[in-house]
């Protein structure tokens, strides 16, 4: 009874598993088009900034599904442990080791990306208002 109990909710918890990974595919997807879209309206080029969002943000869709999948296989092999399970497992570990290093490096280069841009935004700031300054002080001389 127990072991049909694990089967089944290994099933279910691969199913959800599957249902994640899906939806990753279809999101990012559907945002790619869409920027594709408005670039081409508007004869941009897409930014490094928006593309590594959009990749964080599959790489995190895919580790959740990794996650709920890693966590269906532990099930079946408690329940049932024989030798594909462990390899099976022990590929989807390392596949989420893989992604998770990928994904923290594209973290902190976003978060290098977005200091640099505030710095550069506070610089121009500074240059404007010393600008303005120079040009009150011209005005009034």
């Amino acid at each position: 009874m127990l072991h049909d109990f694990a089967y089944h909710a290994s099933q279910i918890i691969e199913f959800i598993s599957v249902l994640i990974i899906i939806w990753g595919v279809v999101m990012a997807g559907s945002r790619m088009v869409k920027m594709g879209y408005n670039c081409y309206i508007r004869h941009c080029n897409t930014d490094r900034e928006t593309m590594i969002h959009m990749r964080l943000s599959f790489e995190s869709t895919l580790l959740l599904g990794l996650q709920f999948l890693m966590a269906a296989d532990i099930i079946r092999s408690i329940s049932n442990p024989d030798l594909q399970g462990v390899i099976i497992l022990s590929v989807i570990v390392i596949l989420r080791i893989v992604l998770s290093v990928a994904l923290g490096r594209e973290v902190a280069e976003m978060n290098k990306l977005e200091r640099e841009n505030q710095l550069h935004d506070a610089k121009m700031r500074e240059m404007q208002a010393a600008g303005d300054a120079n040009k009150s002080c011209e005005a009034g001389a």
